[in-house]
């Protein structure tokens, strides 16, 4: 080992004396200096020791090119080292990574002789977002336990009709949740590990999801009662897994459809009939708004890059419209249960001023969704086109 860290560090040709105190070790060093591409030519005895001289071959132990000099260190906040800022010694991402490239963290240096993969988003307008280490250092500090962060306890003691009208909601979001979930799952294999700020944030949305999918499906059983999986809903969010596209899907996965469920998640926590329900939502709710932040940041920053995506982007919307083109309106069920939760009884008067406030939230949705679009780079009649297509399944 003491030798390797001097003649790795040496130029071909070094010299370096090596004095040991037993000649047993000396015989052996010749052998070592074959193996390890070196060669001893001189060995003497001084005194009580044994002297070996072994010159520095050509090769090197591992097949790269040198590593670097060392740079500064990396810059701290109050002794963190934040990801957004490790980009100061790593260097920048790179426009368009070599397809071919291996696992190799960031600002390492590559031996060669590694098998050749196969990514494919390697370029960086394909993936990238321009606050993506801020968005994944948001979402490494907000995490939260669907066991121990949610009230259960005090889900319990609801009237039939609510309890059914609640657990109904439930399974509707965690039916969308599902789909949420494996959209970003399905391009974490796909990613350039040159951008690795987008592994990481992918990994992160990922987890809310599951999250996400464990806190409704809990507060949906929580009390007992059933709900259905409703075929409007699956049909809808076949056709967004149907979806290949990075930017395309973060425009209607995270733009649209998350977008949507901004609104949808501050109704029902407002309107939530106990303090689980509530948490739930509000919980839900704090990982979607960075879920939509990605989405807004990375359209905007692509459009700006090439206008003429946009034409792709809206034809990406389309299809899905036209393969949806007999659903007319958010699920029967969903809207009664809405309304049910908003009332808090089947008092006619109450229920007529929560049928009221649903029809309001959706008319909210619908100029949200209008404002996401405009902030994510489109056009007022384009971003109006888009909204208008947007399934009625809100996701």
């Amino acid at each position: 080992m003491l030798l390797a860290a001097v003649l790795d560090a040496a130029a071909p040709g070094h010299e370096v004396d090596v004095a040991v105190a037993s000649r047993s070790a000396a015989l052996e060093l010749p052998g070592w200096a074959r193996v390890a591409g070196h060669l001893v030519v001189e060995e003497r005895r001084e005194g009580p020791r044994w002297l070996v001289r072994v010159r520095r071959g050509p090769g090197r132990r591992v097949l790269a090119e040198p590593l670097p000099p060392p740079g500064a260190p990396a810059r701290l906040r109050s002794g963190e080292f934040r990801t957004g800022d490790w980009r100061a010694p790593a260097g920048p991402p790179p426009e368009a990574a070599d397809a071919t490239e291996g696992l190799v963290p960031l600002a390492a240096v590559a031996e060669s002789g590694a098998p050749a993969f196969r990514w494919a988003l390697h370029r960086r307008d394909q993936v990238w977002a321009d606050d993506v280490g801020r968005l994944v250092e948001g979402a490494t500090g907000a995490q939260w336990d669907a066991s121990r962060d949610v009230p259960w306890r005090e889900a319990a003691g609801l009237p039939d009709h609510l309890e059914h009208a609640v657990c109904q909601v439930m399974t509707y979001l965690a039916q969308n949740e599902y789909a949420a979930y494996y959209v970003p799952a399905r391009y974490l294999g796909q990613v350039h590990p040159a951008y690795t700020e987008v592994l990481l944030w992918l990994a992160s949305h990922v987890h809310d999801e599951a999250r996400h999918v464990e806190v409704f499906t809990k507060r949906a059983l929580v009390g007992g009662v059933r709900a259905y999986a409703l075929a409007s809903t699956q049909r809808s969010l076949h056709a967004l897994l149907e979806e290949r596209d990075f930017t395309a899907s973060a425009l209607l996965l995270n733009v649209l459809g998350e977008g949507s469920f901004l609104d949808l998640l501050d109704f029902v926590a407002a309107h939530a009939p106990d303090a689980a329900t509530a948490a739930a939502a509000r919980l839900a709710h704090r990982d979607e708004l960075r879920h939509v932040r990605f989405g807004l940041s990375h359209v905007r920053r692509a459009l700006e890059r090439d206008p003429a995506i946009e034409t792709r982007l809206v034809a990406a919307v389309e299809a899905r419209a036209s393969r949806l083109a007999g659903m007319t309106g958010l699920d029967s069920l969903v809207t009664e249960s809405l309304t049910l939760m908003a009332a808090g009884s089947l008092q006619p008067a109450q229920l007529s001023e929560a049928a009221r406030a649903v029809r309001d939230l959706q008319e909210r949705m619908a100029a949200n969704r209008v404002e996401r679009l405009r902030e994510a780079g489109l056009g007022e009649a384009t971003a109006r086109h888009v909204s208008d297509l947007h399934t009625p399944n809100l996701m």
